[in-house]
């Protein structure tokens, strides 16, 4: 059974928002709407249950305005402007003002794209963000990061806006498919290994009780994962300097999932291989020691995550995913390189040596 609610402080600037992990239906932390306010509830097809659940919290938020629902389909394909513009509409022809709030109830892209919309409709309005997936729930959910694809440029269109609260009934998430299950962990791996030697080092030992889904080692998990996140966004909460750290493994995890066209992979096995790329690419250029390289890659196996990259996608593809990256500069590409575990810096470095690491890496069947 999951402990009872853990509430975290997560800072984005001048903004905080309460960040809550419990099983059952305890009442919002630190939460104030307006009663007459407006809701949309964004989720998706996968969302089952949890819609009635989200219903029954949105009368615990004591919102007693006009409500509707907007559904989006699952996968990177529903993150674009066309499912934007859908939720966009919808609220203005349900009349909701500049009180209305945006509910976000599902995985990390309909996060995104709810949270784009709320920044977008009358120049920002409330989200509230209610995450059914682990990767959401550790990371893309917190310190207001949305947006939306366009193309082959992952995340190319969004701003920062941090969400009023942020609730997880880890009881739910818990139960998620065994292969959503372990793409979360991947964003925690990231959080440790950038961030946190001593949270590397747990994770590493509860490994196993982590992947079967252990109550008490989920608890710790994702609220050490809040406790970072907060650390962070408190100090950079627009990415101008160390919030880049969280970036670790995604440059070449985003040109991963373009190159197969965001199908096949999930987002945080393709994030899982960025590690490894990015570790190897550390030790070769004598930042990082070849113990640490190593470790990191055992882990992640340990978790069930993917070291190896996979066959579909060539050198050509790669460098055509990666020309799109928005953290591109002229011939280079900022990417997040680590010093230790638990130490990262971000540099600048060309193109060439993104398809040289991607070359060297050795390649699995699927």
């Amino acid at each position: 059974m999951m402990p009872a609610m853990r509430a975290v402080p997560v800072r984005s600037g001048t903004c905080t928002a309460w960040v809550a992990y419990h099983a059952g239906s305890e009442q919002p932390v630190g939460l104030q709407l307006r009663p007459g306010a407006g809701l949309v509830m964004v989720t998706d097809i996968n969302a089952g249950a949890m819609v009635t659940w989200g219903r029954r919290r949105t009368g615990a938020y004591g919102m007693a305005g006009r409500r509707l629902r907007v559904v989006l389909g699952t996968g990177e394909s529903y993150k674009g402007f066309l499912y934007l513009r859908l939720i966009l509409r919808a609220m203005l022809r349900a009349g909701l003002g500049r009180d209305a709030v945006v509910l976000s109830l599902g995985g990390g892209v309909v996060g995104d794209v709810a949270g784009l919309a709320a920044a977008c409709y009358m120049r920002g309005v409330s989200i509230v963000q209610h995450p059914t997936t682990l990767l959401a729930c550790v990371d893309s959910s917190m310190g207001g990061k949305v947006g939306i694809n366009t193309g082959a440029f992952k995340n190319a269109v969004g701003c920062i806006h941090p969400p009023r609260y942020m609730e997880a009934q880890m009881g739910r998430v818990a139960a998620l498919p065994v292969r959503q299950w372990r793409a979360g962990l991947a964003e925690a791996a990231k959080m440790a290994a950038c961030l946190d030697r001593d949270f590397y080092c747990w994770l590493a030992v509860h490994a196993h009780d982590v992947a079967r889904r252990a109550a008490p080692a989920i608890a710790s998990m994702v609220a050490r994962c809040a406790e970072l996140k907060s650390y962070v966004t408190a100090r950079d909460d627009v990415e101008a300097g160390a919030r880049a750290c969280l970036n670790l493994g995604h440059t070449i995890g985003h040109a991963v999932e373009s190159g197969m066209n965001y199908m096949h992979w999930l987002h945080g096995e393709a994030v899982s291989l960025g590690i490894v790329l990015m570790a190897n690419a550390s030790h070769r250029l004598g930042l990082l020691p070849r113990a640490d390289a190593a470790q990191i890659v055992r882990m992640l196996a340990s978790l069930r995550l993917p070291v190896r990259r996979p066959l579909g996608v060539d050198a050509a593809r790669l460098a055509d995913a990666l020309s799109a990256d928005k953290k591109n500069r002229g011939e280079s590409v900022c990417v997040v390189l680590l010093r230790g575990i638990g130490d990262c810096v971000a540099r600048e470095v060309p193109r060439d040596a993104m398809l040289w690491a991607w070359a060297g890496a050795v390649h699995r069947s699927t």
